[in-house]
């Protein structure tokens, strides 16, 4: 058994990375780890995923935004005498592959969104599912999400917030142009999994952004995006299974309990 961290490079992650290390009989290594620990917030755990896909991953919490993260601080020991003794539940979160056509072919694996934008101008693209004409946009861009990604940057442009249990996936317009002229939907879209999200360039673009999660790239000479369910994992653990409410209102609304109590009152 081989593990490996990834860590925030704050006081308190060096702090558990130690402990880690000291507890945990494994071979810490680089080389294919079977598991991956991921100290700090979301965008270290989506570092961690990319670059290990493979691995099980335990997130701890040691950042600002945990919604990935299953473990607190005060829940290191018992976590790793957890999996010394293999008792914690196994997830699986979906992934989106995202085709480029562009003057490079890329594809790419995403856990929360790809983005496609062009911020100097207005992006027109014809939005087609399964190859039938949908609409033609124009805007800043589109966000397509995963379940799990529908809470990241999907949900501050006004997406919809997804079950994780659903396998679906949604478009959501960036600014939109909406007139007596153009017209888009200004809606997310909410389509199953079966289903391919394609965005054709209705002009040439010598210069379009892709992000897909953390990570961002130039496009030169933009001309075609498919964005389909991927037929991957992301393979995530936990010392119970935590419900998709709990999992909400502990990421954003942390007045919840508080409120309630005022409402008796």
């Amino acid at each position: 058994m081989k593990y490996y961290i990834i860590s925030k490079n704050d006081f308190i992650s060096k702090r558990v990375k130690q402990q880690i290390i000291k507890k945990l009989p494994y071979e810490y290594s680089s080389d294919h780890p079977d598991i991956v620990f991921s100290l700090g917030g979301d965008g270290t755990f989506l570092k961690a995923i990319h670059r290990f896909p493979e691995a099980l991953f335990f997130g701890i919490h040691t950042g600002h935004l945990g919604f990935y993260s299953n473990y607190g601080i005060e829940d290191v020991s018992s976590l790793l005498d957890d999996i010394i003794a293999k008792k914690y539940f196994e997830n699986k979160l979906p992934l989106l592959t995202c085709k480029v056509y562009a003057k490079e072919e890329m594809q790419f694996n995403a856990l929360n969104e790809v983005t496609l934008i062009c911020p100097p101008r207005t992006l027109i693209l014809d939005v087609e599912i399964n190859n039938v004409f949908l609409e033609e946009f124009r805007g800043t861009g589109v966000c397509i999400s995963t379940p799990t990604g529908s809470t990241a940057y999907n949900k501050s442009l006004g997406g919809a917030i997804l079950d994780h249990s659903l396998d679906a996936f949604q478009l959501t317009e960036i600014a939109g142009i909406n007139s007596t002229y153009y017209e888009t939907l200004s809606s997310p879209l909410i389509i199953s999994k079966n289903n391919k999200i394609s965005l054709s360039a209705g002009s040439i673009y010598k210069n379009v952004f892709l992000t897909v999660d953390n990570m961002s790239v130039n496009l030169v000479d933009f001309k075609k995006m498919d964005v389909t369910f991927a037929n991957k994992y992301v393979r995530i653990a936990s010392n119970k299974n935590i419900l998709f409410i709990d999992r909400i209102k502990r990421s954003f609304l942390q007045n919840s309990k508080k409120n309630k109590f005022e409402r008796k009152k």
